[in-house]
Order: C-alpha cells, then sequence, then structure tokens
C-alpha cells in the first residue's frame, strides 16, 4: 500500500476551557514556576516567590496556604492550557499526521515560551506532596496518548497497532524529558519534533509514510 497519499480525517479532540486567572497575567504562576526550576523543590521558598512575583505575603496567604497549594494550582493551569494550546493545533489540520505534527510543534513553542517549564513540569512537579499533582501528570501524558492513537482511525491495519503504542511513545518522550531535567541539559524541542514524529508514524502508517516526517513542514 502506498502510504504517501493523503489519510483521512480524524475526529476532533475535545479541548479544556481556558485556565483562570490566565497564567500571562498572574505573577504569581511564573515566580514559582521560576523558583522551583531554579531551586529546585526542596530548596524553593516562598520568600523567593514573593521576591520574584512582586507582591506581598499578604496577597500570597489570601490565594494560599502553602508553597504546595500555589505550585500544583500552577501546574493545574499550566495543563490546562497545555491541552488547550496542543489541541487547537491539532483540530485544525483534521488529517493524521499533519495534525499531530502540528500539536508537536505547538508543544515546543510553548516550552520555548515557558523558561524552566520542562524541569518544573517533568522533574520537580513529582517530588511534590500532593499525589494529586502526579495524577495531573498522568492526565496530560494521557491527553497526549490520545492525539498520537487518533492515528489508528487512519492506520492501514489498526489490529496491527499495540494497544500500549500511544502510552508507549508519550511515556518516552516524558521519561527523556525527565531524565534531561534532571541533569539541567539544555533542550531544544523543535528539533526533537522529527524524530518524534518517524518513530509514532512508522507505528501506525509504516516505515515508508514514516520516512517522510524526516523533512515534513510545520503546517
Amino acid at each position: 500500500m502506498n502510504h504517501h497519499v493523503t489519510v483521512g480525517e480524524i475526529a476532533p479532540v475535545r479541548l479544556p476551557p481556558p485556565p483562570q486567572p490566565h497564567l500571562d497575567s498572574d505573577p504569581l504562576a511564573a515566580a514559582v514556576i521560576a523558583e522551583m526550576a531554579e531551586e529546585g523543590y526542596e530548596r524553593a521558598t516562598i520568600s523567593g516567590v514573593l521576591r520574584r512575583a512582586g507582591i506581598s505575603r499578604a496577597e500570597f496567604d489570601r490565594r494560599f496556604d502553602s508553597l504546595d497549594a500555589c505550585a500544583l494550582d500552577t501546574y493545574e493551569r499550566l495543563i490546562a492550557d497545555f491541552e488547550r494550546r496542543l489541541g487547537l493545533a491539532f483540530n485544525r489540520q483534521g488529517e493524521w499526521p499533519r495534525a499531530l505534527r502540528a500539536a508537536a510543534y505547538e508543544c515546543a513553542d510553548w516550552f520555548m515560551e515557558r523558561p524552566g517549564m520542562i524541569r518544573f513540569g517533568t522533574a520537580e512537579v513529582l517530588k511534590m506532596r500532593s499525589e494529586l499533582a502526579r495524577v495531573r501528570r498522568e492526565e496530560a501524558m494521557s491527553f497526549c496518548a490520545e492525539l498520537v492513537d487518533r492515528g489508528r482511525e487512519v492506520a492501514p491495519d489498526p489490529d496491527s497497532v499495540p494497544s500500549a503504542a500511544p502510552i508507549i511513545a508519550t511515556g518516552s518522550i516524558a521519561q527523556l524529558l525527565t531524565h534531561k531535567a534532571q541533569e539541567g541539559a539544555r533542550i531544544n524541542p523543535h528539533k526533537a519534533v522529527p524524530e518524534i514524529m518517524h518513530r509514532i508514524v512508522t507505528v501506525y502508517l509504516g516505515a515508508e509514510a514514516a520516512e517522510a516526517e524526516w523533512t515534513a513542514p510545520r503546517p
């Protein structure tokens, strides 16, 4: 079968509502991300967050009763913003793998726009006392896995695609980011998109279709 032909359209994914307040209008959100990304979870302090945010302790106490509560609130809104951004990019295309590629580049943009987000969102959040943080992280990975597994709708042989394929794909990406963030390594997510897409498309559409991902333009 010629896998270079245009594949069929896929169903859109459901989008979460926009986070309220939006991260860009909340100085505490940027401050807690920067504090935990630079100092690490164990050394992060409320006073450090206040200094970065330029707000008073009274204002902090009005909204949160602990640094963990502030970090978890920020993380939940980050996930909502993340899923909405990726979902919108995915839904605009309608065809897989073009839709997945659009979402992958949007994901790269999102990380680049928020310095410290990779370390905060993949490494430091795992050290939080609240189990809810890890639950939210798994939910975000499940959302990404859904985008990946829409490829099953257009795969030439859906039954040949392992049921764990989307979880393995998203889990390996998250593990790579977490490992690099823990090492303090510089990450360029845009450069990783072609390789990630090649691996995923190989599973769903075969090697011939996947080869095109090395040079495929951003939608």
